[in-house]
């Protein structure tokens, strides 16, 4: 029989374990800054993470976002394009 002033917890709550994960991804984040990325590979970051989502759907949503929004930006090819154009011009 366990009493209240004699709980016994075996590894980490659950919060606990958000917290450190929260922690690690700070940690991340600043390794990257301190590359002194700017907002273009912050959003190319982004979408390569994206990728690496477990879930499909997740990944397909994430990336799709990020090419609607900064596509022609931030992609090679979308800039290569338009690079073209110009010289035809």
């Amino acid at each position: 029989m366990i009493h209240d002033n004699q709980l016994s917890l075996y590894g980490e709550m659950q919060s606990e374990k958000l917290a450190a994960d929260n922690k690690v991804s700070h940690q991340i984040v600043s390794e990257i800054n301190q590359f002194g990325v700017n907002d273009r590979q912050r959003w190319l970051i982004i979408y390569q993470l994206a990728l690496e989502f477990e879930n499909v759907q997740d990944m397909k949503d994430l990336s799709s976002f990020v090419k609607e929004k900064k596509g022609s930006e931030i992609f090679i090819s979308k800039i290569y394009s338009l690079d073209k154009e110009e010289e035809e011009i």
